[in-house]
């Protein structure tokens, strides 16, 4: 399968397999490939596959796109090795290897039965697994696979590592080196069986046979033992002509003359076991066989690391694009302006600490000139966390604008909500409050959330405490609430726990004390320049240290 390795740029390393006739590249999240970079279009190009080649266009992008340092103006044929710059970012275009021909007509079965005590033969041979094959041949001696000697068998082991590397579909690579190796070793029956990342279990992966039957094929737990104890590749005797084993069931049922097992080591981590059997064969295996079915075990072995790899930076690669969308909607759920109250000063501010964050703030217009205002938590990042903080803004909206609705029964309806739908042991920590410019007062009630500033003066500063647990944990909570009169020059400060955490890279937390000692240096400032200078203190603490949690502030002042 041919494919797009970026070889430089932010996503330095990715690799992108060609499976569509269609290929979008562009900085938007539609784009079959997204490129995270700023001189990227949205929709920059395109490569299709025609006729059997790849074909590259250039979709009318502001920068142009350029292969092999020629600007693209039309249409342009891709060749193995042409170098794709776009923007900032360059990629490389490999063309697929082509298929080998099986030479048989194999059907595949997944009729594996391991066996824990089947003791049908001894081991003749023995080969240390996991290291480069001895012997470095010139391949180009190499003309035609006659299969006359070891050499010959070890240079189309070559050739045909070349043949695997570049396949990053796991299935489709099991499914070629088990064709490569009916080819050269030419056996009855072979499998391969990988670890199972969650169960850490030998599965088998792919089964092949030459003849078509109902027969398992049975698997000596004690073979297999020995070749992941010892890191060996085994060759075991002809079992079937030693007459110590003439009468063992499993040897008359499966008519096995001779088998190899060898394991699957990569960079000394071992990923499987390759195992092969004759049951038609007057001769059983040899060193010679052995020998070559290692060093295929120890090419495939290195691809099959490759090829999990990609995958796990595909699956990245999607959920990347995921979180982007779920950023996204998040970030179009935060206020776009600020609400006019008369002698009120808002500002607001909101930065994830990943791509998709847990924090959410908003202000709620209700009627006779009233403003619901709202700051969250949700326990998590990622998407979870938007989908759940979606949910509870929806029905925030319904609820407050509710008749007769109050910050108890929002809140309580709220949490009703999140017992119910809540799931991982999430949960939400909430203030909600009504700002009431006529009557002048601020009522409030608070979810377990980091409690409200309210500076009055710089001497007298007062959390505001009075609610009740955090949504999403008992679902008959009882809220409070308090009324506050709205006073000239009252500053109310509402934060997520990302301000106070912030975190330097000696381990220190911001704190609370440091948070009031920046306000109160700034009380006479406007709400948007105490909000920046709570930020700019943040980060001058935090140096070099990376974000530790979602960082959200919303100032209030009375003017």
């Amino acid at each position: 399968m041919a494919r797009l390795v970026v070889e430089s740029g932010v996503d330095g390393g990715m690799i992108f397999p060609l499976s569509e006739p269609r290929t979008t590249l562009g900085r938007s999240v539609s784009n079959s490939i997204q490129i995270i970079d700023r001189k990227v279009s949205r929709r920059h190009s395109e490569i299709q596959f025609r006729d059997g080649s790849y074909v590259f266009k250039d979709l009318g992008s502001k920068n142009g796109s350029f292969i092999d340092g020629n600007i693209i103006k039309n249409e342009q044929k891709l060749d193995n090795g042409n170098k794709i710059k776009i923007g900032e970012t360059v990629l490389v275009f490999e063309s697929g290897p082509e298929d080998l021909a099986s030479g048989s007509d194999a059907s595949s079965s997944m009729s594996v039965r391991i066996v824990d005590k089947l003791e049908w033969g001894t081991a003749r041979e023995s080969l240390a697994a996991g290291q480069e094959t001895p012997l470095k041949l010139d391949l180009k001696a190499v003309e035609e696979k006659t299969l006359k000697d070891s050499h010959e068998k070890l240079a189309i082991l070559y050739q045909v590592a070349e043949a695997i590397r570049n396949i990053l579909n796991l299935d489709e690579l099991l499914d070629q080196i088990m064709n490569i190796i009916f080819t050269v070793i030419e056996p009855d029956r072979g499998l391969i069986m990988l670890y199972d990342d969650n169960t850490n279990e030998l599965i088998p992966k792919t089964v092949k046979k030459r003849i078509e039957d109902d027969q398992d094929i049975i698997v000596s737990n004690t073979i297999v033992d020995q070749c992941l104890r010892d890191r060996i590749s085994v060759v075991v005797s002809d079992a079937a002509s030693d007459q110590r084993f003439s009468g063992s069931e499993s040897i008359i049922m499966n008519k096995i003359r001779s088998a190899i097992c060898a394991p699957l080591i990569y960079k000394e981590e071992i990923l499987g076991v390759l195992y092969v059997d004759t049951q038609s064969r007057v001769s059983s295996y040899g060193e010679e066989e052995l020998e070559l079915l290692t060093g295929i075990a120890n090419q495939s072995a290195m691809a099959i690391a490759n090829a999990k790899l990609h995958s796990r930076l595909v699956e990245q690669h999607k959920l990347a694009k995921e979180l982007e969308i779920a950023r996204t909607i998040q970030m179009n759920l935060l206020p776009k302006v600020y609400p006019l109250v008369e002698n009120l000063d808002i500002s607001a501010m909101s930065l994830p600490a990943k791509k998709v964050g847990g924090d959410y703030y908003d202000f709620i217009d209700l009627s006779q000139g009233r403003y619901g205002i709202v700051i969250a938590d949700v326990s998590g990042k990622g998407v979870a966390a938007a989908i759940l903080l979606a949910t509870i803004r929806a029905s925030l909206l319904i609820e407050a604008k509710k008749e007769n609705a109050t910050v108890t029964s929002v809140v309580t309806q709220l949490n009703q909500m999140a017992c119910r739908d809540a799931t991982n042991n999430m949960f939400i920590t909430m203030v909600y409050g009504i700002i009431d410019p006529v009557n002048k007062q601020f009522e409030f009630t608070n979810a377990g959330h980091t409690y409200p500033l309210l500076f009055e003066t710089s001497d007298k500063v007062t959390s505001l405490k009075t609610g009740g647990c955090f949504l999403g944990v008992m679902e008959n909570t009882e809220y409070k609430f308090k009324k506050i009169p709205i006073k000239p020059w009252q500053t109310y400060v509402f934060y997520s726990d990302g301000v106070t955490d912030t975190m330097n890279s000696s381990g220190e937390l911001f704190g609370l004390e440091r948070l009031k000692d920046v306000i109160r240096a700034h009380l006479h400032c406007s709400a948007q320049e105490i909000r920046d200078n709570v930020y700019q203190a943040c980060l001058d603490f935090r140096g070099t240290a990376d974000q530790f949690d979602d960082f959200t502030l919303v100032i209030m002042k009375v003017i």
